[in-house]
């Protein structure tokens, strides 16, 4: 093992690195044994050179310890090719909290340790506390002992800066995760391995962007036979590779251990019996992890599709070589990669020929889901994998996602996106604020939502729901395709270690672009699933959201299971749901009211103190997200804490105006449409009540045709509509004017032989802005009139011209509206029913398709 600095090992997302190869964490505990007259407690020196060299044989690579160790031990350690993980003791079991003269005698334990050993190449680094009992964590308070502990980790990180610092916690307290950890830390013992895989992918997604190891893991060969401990320890390593952890610690070495002040007889955890004679369990390591150091032990897929990896990029120059690159060095057997340049203007296309082994397709410029549709048209595996040209994806990329993929029933599958190291702290805040792309799970295994940059489907699944919907140019795409395949019954899965880093926005105003782009791409996944989203226009998520501050004490605070009497032995953290209080107090309408009420308190003194209050709510939600929020430590100060709060004021906001622009302009039809007249038969032009139509067939012709003429003159005219997600009392929502819109709403009755009568009803809806301006005119109405000595009825003219406006631009809306309905039912085949109860018929009947998403699958059969 060389000694410099570069052979320190650093976490780099969910993995550990050595320079740029990935080091795998094989290890085991050591000791303590029965002290010397030096207070050593971990033995002969000797003994040690020979424990270390059996370890080397059995391919293990790091030993944890559980005392500060002389320094012989270290450099013995350093001259066998071992690091060291060291557990710092102090008294955990008593109240430790209570009086700062035992939180200062542990702090200077930490300090004194960690300075014996600074930059010593055989430190891989330190635990700062082992398994703070649940009942004293429960007494103490759960946020108290995390910020203890995030406190102890400071103290010894400013001393040994490259060392990694963690604390190891157990399921009775699997909620003590402090937040400046450079790793995760588990001691978990359960011996059915379906539940321990269970439990780790809850650990995966519990930790987010920090490596996980397990700290401890063993099975006594007392209770248990020799075989069974081999047996167990085989599918433990299995286990832990195919869920994506950084390493596993074993415990322990021998059957020799001493504490408590004794030796313990009663327990043989040990891969070797007291006089250091291998068991069964040393020859099934020494099989699974082979003697280099930091390999992965990689276990075979079941199944390795072919993969077309497909980039999509515009303009994205800066960061296309090194996604190219990345994508070259995957650990797969079977794949190709596919470029879409969708009308760069930069040297992408010079960049993508630097790669000779990309297939490079260039298009013009039609949008980020045009562009996914392209490359899916052009690719030959039988999984499409996506990913963006700035974003780079880790060498096992492909390995875990298709792992997964192919692990169960599902149809597609996606992993987290994780922020390279900042180069400025600008950089660093934008990647810290709110708004980033993340994924939205159901479960530990199942997804609601996954990023774009990071997501493969089968080719059937693909193809079943029609490739991506080319209205989202932007963005919105990925949560269109998910909410769909979900939709046609099919489920996406979640790999928490299939990871790809994403740059975030380099500088302020391209974050706030990006903010803008994800309101217009909310506001048009809107029209089409109006189910998923709140009165506000924000997605309404059924699943937990991943990529932000989890753990909130001021908002969101999330829920501990303690067990009865605090002594569960997993007690689980629960996450609150996102916060609808919070949504609101930082949503645009709330700051709209704000200004809004600030205004009226100039009339109103009264009221000038609501508008305060109101912002200072704001403010609050603000204030928390920049209190947990995660920033680089090199880059975490005062400045940047007061930068993300900006942003986490500022970022919704900015969404929200995107989202009501982008609304508003496509709930209006185009005034242009709403003038024209449709041309009707002479026949077929019938006065009567604009609210209702009946119409009539002898043919079988139900509702069904009439909404299929509906919807194709819809959209030949170029009206803007939304059509019902299975959740609404209409089925076509109309958008007109800037004031009103329709709901139809149409039902058939049969009447046998093929003879159906169908009813339309037109309703006029209020627009979000009617409501809006009528308000704001009455509040003020109201206020002249408390202001006055007597009752002024010619300020209410201009109101009633207004109300009167209003009434003729509906009652034009819901004509005009009649008018495409008695067309679309002439085309249908259809006949008008006027209120005498007479049948015009037409002079032609012609033949209408009927689109599938028009057809209830409960509706009667009907006669050809």
């Amino acid at each position: 093992m060389t000694t410099t600095k570069d052979s320190r090992i650093r976490s780099a997302a969910k993995f550990f690195l050595e320079g740029d190869k990935k080091f795998f964490v094989k290890g085991v505990t050591y000791g303590p044994f029965k002290p010397d007259t030096e207070g050593n407690y971990l033995g002969r020196p000797e003994q040690v050179d020979a424990d270390l060299a059996l370890m080397r044989q059995a391919g293990l690579n790091v030993v944890r310890i559980y005392h500060a160790p002389p320094p012989w031990f270290l450099d013995r350690c350093t001259n066998a090719g071992m690091r060291v993980l060291v557990t710092l003791p102090w008294e955990k079991h008593v109240e430790f909290l209570r009086e700062r003269s035992i939180r200062k005698q542990i702090a200077d334990a930490v300090r004194t340790t960690v300075s014996k050993y600074p930059g010593h190449p055989a430190i891989l680094g330190y635990l700062v506390g082992n398994e703070i009992s649940s009942t004293m964590a429960r007494w103490l308070g759960a946020r108290r002992v995390i910020e203890f502990v995030e406190e102890l980790i400071r103290i010894g990180r400013a001393i040994d800066p490259d060392a990694l610092f963690s604390y190891a916690t157990y399921p009775p307290t699997e909620y003590l995760l402090p937040q400046n950890a450079d790793f995760c830390c588990f001691n978990v013992y359960l011996h059915n391995q379906r539940d321990f895989e269970g439990y780790l992918l809850r650990l995966q997604n519990l930790t987010g962007e920090h490596p996980l190891i397990l700290g401890e893991f063993g099975m006594d060969t007392i209770r248990h036979s020799q075989d069974e401990q081999a047996e167990m320890l085989g599918w433990h390593i299995d286990s832990v590779v195919k869920c994506g952890l950084a390493g596993t610690i074993f415990f322990t070495w021998t059957d020799e251990w001493f504490t408590g002040g004794q030796e313990i007889t009663d327990w043989a955890f040990g891969i070797v019996t007291r006089e250091r004679q291998p068991k069964k369990a040393f020859y099934t390591l020494e099989e699974k992890l082979g003697r280099n150091d930091s390999t992965l032990p990689h276990r075979p897929l079941p199944k390795a599709p072919f993969v077309s990896v497909i980039v999509c990029s515009y303009n994205g120059g800066p960061t296309l070589a090194s996604c190219l690159d990345s994508l070259g060095k995957l650990n797969y057997p079977q794949y190709e990669i596919i470029l879409v340049d969708d009308g760069s203007t930069d040297d992408t296309s010079y960049i993508a020929a630097q790669f000779p082994w990309v297939r490079y397709i260039h298009q013009s410029n039609q949008g980020l889901s045009h562009a996914r549709n392209t490359g899916a048209a052009a690719a030959k595996g039988e999984v499409f994998a996506y990913t963006d040209s700035d974003c780079m994806v880790d060498p096992d990329w492909l390995y875990y996602l298709i792992g997964t993929l192919v692990s169960g029933d599902y149809a597609g599958v996606g992993g987290p996106n994780v922020t390279p190291p900042a180069k400025s702290w600008i950089q660093a805040c934008v990647a810290a604020a709110p708004g980033g792309p993340s994924h939205v799970l159901l479960t530990d295994v199942v997804a609601e939502h996954i990023p774009g940059c990071n997501m493969a489907f089968y080719r059937w699944a693909f193809e079943g729901v029609g490739g991506f919907d080319t209205e989202y140019r932007k963005a919105g795409d990925d949560v269109d395709f998910c909410w769909r395949i979900q939709q046609a019954g099919w489920v996406v899965a979640f790999s928490p270690t299939a990871i790809v880093w994403h740059y975030r926005r380099f500088t302020l105003r391209a974050f706030l672009r990006q903010q803008d782009g994800y309101g217009e791409a909310e506001s048009l996944l809107r029209f089409k699933h109006l189910i998923f989203f709140g009165p506000t226009g924000t997605a309404k998520w059924r699943g937990q959201i991943y990529g932000t501050p989890r753990f909130s004490w001021f908002v969101n605070r999330p829920v501990i299971y303690h067990g009865m009497f605090g002594e569960g032995f997993f007690q689980s953290i629960y996450p609150a749901p996102q916060s609808d209080v919070a949504a609101y107090l930082s949503s645009i309408e709330w700051f709209a009211l704000t200004i809004f009420l600030f205004g009226l308190g100039i009339f109103l003194p009264a009221l000038r103190i609501v508008p305060y209050l109101m912002l200072g709510g704001t403010l609050c939600v603000a204030l928390s997200y920049m209190v947990r929020a995660s920033i680089e430590p090199k880059f975490d100060t005062a400045g940047a804490r007061l930068l993300v709060m900006f942003l986490a004021f500022v970022q919704p906001l900015v969404r929200g105006f995107s989202r009501y622009f982008t609304w508003l302009h496509f709930k209006r039809t185009p005034a242009g449409v709403i003038r024209a007249h449709e041309h009707l038969p002479e026949r077929s032009r019938i006065t009567g009540s604009l609210s209702r139509r009946v119409f009539w067939s002898e043919q079988g012709r139900d509702r069904h045709y009439l909404l299929g003429a509906i919807f194709e003159l819809l959209d030949e005219e170029g009206w803007r509509y939304s059509t019902d997600s299975g959740w609404n009392e209409w089925d076509i929502q109309i958008y007109g004017n800037f004031w009103w819109s329709i709901a139809l709403q149409t039902v058939t009755e049969y009447h046998g032989g093929g003879k159906c009568l169908t009813r339309v009803r037109l309703r006029n809806r209020f627009v979000t802005t009617t409501i809006i301006f009528n308000l704001i005119v009455l509040s003020l109405l109201i206020y002249r009139q408390l202001n006055i000595s007597h009752v002024d009825l010619w300020v209410l003219v201009p109101y009633m011209l207004f109300l009167g406006f209003l009434w003729t631009r509906a009652r034009l809306l819901k004509s005009r509206v009649a008018e495409l309905v008695d067309l679309a039912a002439h085309r249908a085949g259809l006949h008008r029913v006027t209120r005498r109860g007479k049948v015009a018929r037409s002079e032609s009947i012609p033949q209408v398709e009927i689109p599938a998403s028009t057809v209830d699958e409960v509706s009667p059969s009907l006669p050809e």
